[in-house]
């Protein structure tokens, strides 16, 4: 047993006892782990079900009375882990919903069990029958009863869910996987893993804007997602797995088989998933190939950690950007909107037909890209673009953000075109190029 110090942290790595207890804590359907604050004040501020829709969709929230947007219940509770990097040892909160107002106590793990200020219970389970029946009492002689437990969410996993395969690939604050999901028939998954060592609040932070960002869309050309994991670290993000890659590796694998009609259809499929985002009321902020994937010839969105649920979102120009996809006016605003997307699009469509491929505006730094795109420059079509493509594009990349196509008249415009050559019957030969590859 390792030692402790006195508040009841360990300084050693826990031994199987420890890994038990906190196996049982998470197995605990109100042991909402990591779950930050924002999400777990959500759940107990309205039922479960009516949070996941309304975390995100302003819509939604603004047709609702500010009696429908506060339904809560006194004495509705869930537990919450404090786990950095720095203590192998769990601590942990309770959060209670007031009447006026959702309290978090400490916890504390020690050798015997687990303490809630100065009663010592021998699992967290024992503790919260113990205050169900006898209150929590505060400093100042407020008393909180624990009535009724908040389960997970519907999209809140658990480790003992998936199993990690294969490494496929690494992304901005992690590795992703091929995986198993087992509670479902051991669907094939794609799985998104935090192991930046010293970083994982703010891992945390971003994965979960991802995570927010997701899990209310669902869509034929969206990457299908799954759920999270926060109930220990390494924390995860659950999503389809997508066997034909991302777009850029198959144009850049298979730039001369991988026709024109192919690519019209590839442009056309992925202006769906976009129309659909911004019908929720999404900017997804990071169009480009690299986050199209490919799944048995369907043309999937995919990677919302940029994803932003408002119709402006304003950005630190001083932080790293993808430059080569920014629209002109956001150096001068810092706001990106959905004709943001749709000229991000239009970059999108200028990748769709280079060949062999290359990245936009590939020989200059990206300082000479902002003060030429600001300018008003922007690249030569690619010579095997179809005119009506290059109209489009251009059309995308109109100066004037107002006078870009929004994302329905984009995917009409697009649908029309990919009629001309050939449309659905070119998404079979998508797909078995991939499985020749």
């Amino acid at each position: 047993m390792g030692k402790y110090d006195l508040k009841g942290e360990v300084g050693s790595r826990p031994d199987i006892e420890d890994r038990r207890k906190m196996q049982e804590d998470t197995n605990l359907s109100y042991f909402h782990g990591a779950l930050m604050d924002q999400d777990a004040d959500g759940l107990l501020q309205v039922p479960v079900l009516y949070y996941y829709l309304l975390q995100q969709n302003t819509n939604m929230k603004k047709s609702m009375s500010v009696k429908q947007q506060n339904l809560k219940n006194e004495g509705d509770f869930l537990i919450q882990s404090r786990h950095s990097s720095g203590a192998v040892r769990q601590r942990m909160v309770i959060a209670i919903r007031t009447k006026d107002a959702i309290k978090r106590i400490d916890i504390r793990r020690t050798e015997n069990g687990v303490r809630l200020g100065a009663k010592t219970f021998s699992s967290l389970k024992k503790m919260v029958e113990y205050y169900s029946e006898k209150p929590i009492v505060l400093q100042g002689g407020e008393e909180l009863l624990l009535k009724k437990a908040i389960p997970k969410g519907k999209f809140q996993l658990v480790h003992s869910d998936v199993k990690l395969l294969k490494k496929i690939g690494s992304g901005a604050y992690g590795t992703v996987y091929r995986g198993l999901l087992l509670r479902d028939n051991n669907r094939v998954i794609a799985v998104k893993r935090i192991d930046s060592e010293g970083t994982d609040d703010q891992a945390l932070v971003e994965m979960m804007k991802e995570a927010r960002a997701m899990q209310l869309n669902e869509h034929k050309h969206i990457v299908k997602f799954f759920g999270f994991i926060v109930d220990r670290m390494p924390y995860l993000l659950v999503m389809e797995y997508c066997d034909g890659g991302s777009v850029e590796d198959r144009l850049r694998a298979h730039p001369r088989k991988t026709t024109v009609p192919m690519r019209v259809d590839m442009s056309t499929q992925g202006s769906y998933g976009l129309e659909y985002l911004h019908s929720r009321d999404c900017i997804h902020r990071d169009i480009a190939t690299r986050n199209c994937l490919i799944d048995k010839g369907i043309v999937k969105l995919a990677d919302f950690g940029m994803c932003r649920a408002t119709n402006v979102y304003k950005i630190d120009l001083s932080k790293p950007l993808n430059v080569r996809w920014l629209a002109p006016e956001v150096w001068r605003n810092g706001e990106t909107r959905y004709n943001t997307d749709i000229y991000a699009y239009g970059v999108m469509l200028w990748e769709m037909f280079e060949i062999p491929y290359n990245s936009p505006y590939c020989e200059w730094k990206a300082y000479t890209v902002k003060q030429k795109v600001m300018a008003g420059y922007r690249m030569p079509p690619p010579p095997a673009m179809p005119e009506e493509i290059v109209t489009i594009m251009e059309l995308a990349w109109n100066h004037d953000p107002d006078k870009r196509p929004d994302a329905s008249s984009l995917r009409k415009l697009l649908d029309e075109v990919n009629k001309k050559y050939g449309g659905d019957e070119e998404r079979s030969k998508i797909s078995t190029l991939r499985s020749r590859a």
